[in-house]
């Protein structure tokens, strides 16, 4: 059957609906056009895109099916078929439909990159990386490719070819900010052992150098804060480099992967607490400035635990959350965290001074809002919560549904300061002027680099009080 389009002069205000996120009037737009011209591939997959948009995916489907019915050929239609089933979460049928558009254009270089990605999340590693340099071969300035070659090679653990990947990417794209991130985060845990002449790196490197060991062990002044913040902004101004990250928590972890992204997303499409989380306790510290942050991640950095807990801190940023600055430290059992929290509060006496101490939680501050009982923590019996046993099946028909990969062991952040550390605290300062915590004025930093931070920060101040402090 031959496609009957209407004029590019038509479906442009139609196209420029969808491309400014306006699906359901596309969608309106589009049907109604399609009653005129009713074999038009053109609208069919305008609609579909804009039902998969609008998150009908049933509907999307459809649409795209009765472009292939007017014209089996129409490698654009399988390209969107396969972009509507992984958003659905049926990932081999996106790949077959992936495919089906390769075999009708060979050079479709998207069909690749889309393939190399879900592959990439489901643990495909290698099929991955193929499906990109495939991509590459057709399109060798594609610097997306590059980027996610990159990931790929770094879940493998192949680091060195990682960071190249990175590097080739920016050298196709220089402001690429997720490749540049990329790669400032993977060397937070790895340090290159070939000659890597690229900027990043040997700014890193310079930052790295920069001593903060055996401070936790007396009075750490505010003198030395200011004066380690200063010579890491020193560096980065001498190379020139006006970089960004999306990150705002400084972490050091262990290698062993808490996989909270799966845990949060269960319960925010489910109102579920996985079971895992009813073993996970962390000993808490809310600093009282934006000075005492800094002193706080000096001593997470150097911390001797015997399991090496993972830690971070952070400024609070969700809304419905109260505090400004916290540090956290995740444990695996309400004994461990109240020894840990004992031993920090005698560490942080030592280093910082009296005044500040740490308490025990439980899991993630979101789930007391569902469910109050959850954060109530009994040291002597049984906890006032515990799991749900309905809720395996819940969690069984997720993990199911978005069998996304998942990499049980994680590299061990390296201790001392890095390029991301300074990054990260450039990030807190911001918030600490957005609050008006008067101790940001000591770090000197002179221009607002995050202004959604600054902003969001300030925001706060109208639901949390600020001389809890």
């Amino acid at each position: 059957m031959k496609s009957q389009d209407p004029s590019l002069e038509l479906l442009q205000p139609i196209v420029s609906l969808f491309t400014n996120g306006k699906f359901q009037q596309a969608l309106s737009d589009s049907n109604l056009m399609l009653e005129k011209f009713p074999n038009s591939i053109v609208l069919c997959n305008i609609s579909g895109a804009s039902s998969a948009g609008l998150k009908q995916f049933d509907a999307a489907l459809k649409y795209y099916k009765k472009a292939l019915e007017i014209n089996p050929d129409y490698a654009e239609a399988y390209y969107n078929m396969g972009i509507a089933l992984k958003d659905n979460g049926d990932l081999d049928a996106a790949i077959d439909s992936y495919k089906k558009a390769l075999e009708i254009k060979p050079d479709y270089v998207g069909a690749y990159f889309n393939t190399g990605n879900i592959l990439k999340d489901t643990g495909d590693l290698e099929a991955a990386i193929d499906s990109y340099k495939k991509a590459l071969e057709i399109k060798p300035d594609y610097a997306e490719a590059y980027n996610n070659v990159g990931i790929a090679l770094e879940d493998k653990g192949d680091l060195e070819e990682a960071i190249n990947s990175y590097k080739k990417a920016l050298e196709i794209k220089p402001d690429y900010a997720e490749a540049r991130e990329n790669l400032i985060l993977l060397l937070t845990s790895y340090i290159p052992q070939k000659d890597n002449s690229h900027l990043i790196v040997e700014l890193n490197e310079k930052i790295r150098k920069i001593d903060i060991k055996d401070n936790i062990s007396k009075i750490i002044t505010d003198d030395q804060v200011v004066s380690l913040f200063a010579k890491s902004q020193d560096y980065i101004n001498s190379f020139d480099l006006d970089i960004k990250i999306k990150k705002s928590q400084a972490f050091r972890r262990n290698s062993v992967n808490l996989n909270c992204e799966r845990h949060l997303l269960i319960f925010d499409k489910h109102d579920v607490i996985p079971e895992f989380c009813f073993s996970c306790y962390k000993v808490q510290v809310e600093p009282r400035s934006i000075i005492e942050l800094i002193k706080l991640f000096i001593i997470f950095d150097q911390l001797d635990l015997q399991e090496n807990n993972t830690r971070k801190c952070m400024v609070e940023l969700r809304p419905e959350i109260s505090g400004f600055y916290k540090g956290l430290i995740y444990c695996s059992s309400l004994k461990q965290a109240n020894q840990i929290s004992e031993y920090l509060d005698i560490t942080i006496k030592q280093s910082i001074g009296l005044g500040l101490c740490s308490t025990v939680k439980r899991g993630c501050s979101e789930y007391a809002i569902s469910y109050p009982d959850y954060k109530e923590i009994n040291n002597t019996g049984p906890q006032v919560m515990n799991y749900k046993k309905e809720w395996e099946v819940i969690e069984e028909s997720h993990d199911k549904n978005e069998p996304f990969y998942h990499n049980d062991k994680l590299r061990v952040s390296l201790p001392g300061l890095n390029l991301s550390d300074i990054l990260i605290i450039r990030k807190w300062i911001d918030y600490a002027k957005g609050i008006g915590d008067p101790s940001a004025e000591l770090l000197n930093q002179n221009k607002i680099h995050y202004q959604l931070i600054h902003d969001r920060a300030r925001a706060r101040l109208n639901s949390f009080d600020l001389t809890t402090l």
